[in-house]
């Protein structure tokens, strides 16, 4: 793994490619200066969480880590109703059971350190997604 983010890429184009009502997928470094109310919707924002060493072998030269990604569903308010559970059952099936490259297991639907965020024109519905990489030294 020479890229820590290497599943990303592919998380975001099953998206794209499965889930067609979703306009843009956003990373992190997308939203900086993005103002809520100009965003493009529905959207997804693509955020990387964290991740835990999935063995603690300290003899190992290879290092096995379980990532989460969070999958946030951005929808404009309209017509007093924001919606979006047609999309968000649509990015669950997805991407649970799928295997990003660079991933050695497929992703499984998880809990999420964010909560649903409603705001006056913007709601945004969290979903979350582990995977687990191999940082190999010197790869």
């Amino acid at each position: 793994m020479a890229d820590f983010f290497v599943v990303r890429d592919g998380i975001k184009a099953q998206i794209e490619a499965e889930v067609p009502e979703v306009r843009c997928v956003y990373f992190a470094e997308d939203l900086d200066g993005v103002k809520e109310a100009s965003q493009t919707t529905p959207a997804v924002h693509l955020l990387y969480q964290g991740y835990s060493p999935a063995q603690a072998e300290r003899a190992r030269v290879d290092i096995t880590l379980d990532q989460v990604w969070a999958v946030v569903l951005v929808l404009r308010k309209a017509q007093g109703d924001y919606g979006g559970g047609e999309i968000l059952d649509k990015l669950v099936q997805a991407l649970h059971g799928f295997q990003p490259n660079g991933a050695v297991m497929k992703l499984e639907l998880t809990s999420s350190s964010f909560s649903p965020s409603y705001r006056p024109r913007v709601a945004y519905y969290p979903l979350a997604f582990s995977t687990r990489v191999i940082n190999r030294k010197g790869a």
